[in-house]
């Protein structure tokens, strides 16, 4: 991972996460989070477009410390060519969605994307929103207490990429897209 001066959305800089290895590839930041609810609002850019068909992930609600072998991770993940939800490969798709490619929402590459989540521990729920859409709505999914907040890109599978995150903020209320 680096600063990166030559691609950001707002500002002068952003974080890139610089392609890795085939196979497993853990690289990710964790903060704490406010509390076992909260929210997180990222903007995200890819070199391939999100939503490939295989598991990757690039955000996540933890219930560890920002270990990736500790706890649970609500992860908001890619998977059969779309945004999905994984919790221990328990799935969660976009409404209307099924595990045929092309059924949900993917996000072009080398584009700035807002995203947003909430996560809400206490009652299981989880909300995904890209570029102010909802794409995932889902209620009474498992109880958990988040700890952490992670983000980056957590490789499974690949394709190999460059990912970069601007204006990355978590807080108890929703932050919202900038204009």
């Amino acid at each position: 991972m680096e600063i990166d001066a030559s691609i950001f959305h707002a500002g002068a800089h952003s974080l890139h996460v610089k392609p890795g290895g085939s196979g497993y590839d853990w690289r990710m930041l964790s903060v704490p989070a406010p509390g076992p609810k909260f929210w997180a609002r990222l903007y995200v850019r890819s070199s391939v477009d999100i939503g490939q068909a295989e598991h990757n992930a690039f955000f996540q609600a933890m219930t560890g410390n920002g270990d990736p072998n500790e706890g649970h991770n609500v992860e908001v993940a890619e998977q059969f060519c779309q945004i999905l939800l994984n919790l221990h490969d328990a799935l969660v798709l976009q409404e209307g969605a099924t595990s045929m490619c092309g059924s949900g929402t993917k996000l072009p590459a080398n584009t700035w994307h807002c995203m947003e989540a909430y996560f809400d521990g206490t009652q299981g729920d989880v909300q995904v929103y890209a570029n102010g859409t909802k794409i995932i709505d889902k209620a009474g999914w498992e109880k958990l207490d988040f700890k952490t907040f992670s983000f980056g890109y957590l490789g499974f599978h690949g394709p190999a990429r460059s990912m970069w995150y601007d204006d990355v903020a978590v807080a108890p209320e929703r932050i919202g897209c900038a204009p």
